[in-house]
């Protein structure tokens, strides 16, 4: 490779990344084909798959197998441990609100995270957070949260059969719901009365990869639990959330 070839394939990115950040190219808008950037650019193919290469690995394209590539909207997201599930706590019918909300400060009309809820029993990882027996039944919840149709993180959650089995909580119906697992929780008459979370980086599996429409880079994974007093009453494991544009807070009173 010549010492000009990669000025030039950076300065094709810059130009890219100019566009990305004055909103010519627009999330959601196919991105130019490989063979339209050459003609434009008027650089060899291998020129301008170094360029969106870099573009993939900065987080600000997403490629899809046979279909091209997209502008990844950038959702920052402020997450501020205490005070998202005080806002849980709060939460009425009157004024719904839950953690997503908090963060993203988006409204509830467009808070409507896909839902998956099924009956499993529990894997010997998860029991041992539940700190119940392997194979002890529970209701498992995959959702995947989005902000202006595209997707900003995933959650895998589980609760306890015998606590929320034949209930609402158990159903579709039950997403969205005001104050989240808190509200789920507290209609049952659980009050959670402490939550621990531990986080962790990792590369993505093909599926969050997928999800998350990711190209490159790593995800942010939490582990949470939930208790009421003593007793473990909700565990997620884990919520996933793309490892570039998060800012974990903690609030701790003194």
């Amino acid at each position: 490779m010549s010492t000009e070839e990669p000025a030039r394939y950076a300065r094709i990115a810059d130009e890219l990344r100019r566009r990305i950040d004055a909103g010519i190219l627009a999330p959601g808008i196919p991105f130019p084909s490989d063979s339209e950037l050459q003609e434009e650019f008027g650089v060899a193919r291998n020129t301008v798959r170094q360029a969106l290469d870099l573009l993939r690995r900065e987080g600000r394209i997403y490629t899809i197998k046979k279909r091209g590539s997209y502008v990844r909207p950038r959702h920052e997201v402020r997450r501020v441990a205490s005070s998202r599930y005080r806002a849980e706590a709060a939460a009425t019918p009157q004024k719904p609100q839950t953690a997503v909300t908090h963060d993203y400060g988006v409204k509830w009309s467009s808070h409507n995270p896909d839902a998956v809820i099924t009956e499993e029993p529990a894997s010997p990882e998860v029991a041992e957070l539940f700190e119940v027996p392997a194979g002890t039944a529970l209701v498992r919840r995959d959702l995947v949260f989005r902000q202006d149709g595209w997707p900003t993180h995933m959650a895998t959650s589980y609760y306890l059969a015998e606590m929320v089995a034949g209930t609402w909580v158990a159903g579709p119906e039950s997403e969205p719901a005001p104050g989240g697992a808190i509200g789920h929780l507290k209609s049952l008459g659980v009050r959670v009365t402490r939550v621990v979370e531990e986080v962790s980086t990792r590369m993505p599996s093909e599926r969050e990869s997928e999800v998350l429409r990711m190209s490159s880079g790593p995800v942010l994974a939490i582990t949470r639990r939930m208790f009421a007093d003593a007793r473990v009453v909700e565990v997620a494991r884990e919520i996933v959330y793309p490892g570039d544009g998060v800012r974990l807070v903690q609030e701790i009173d003194l």
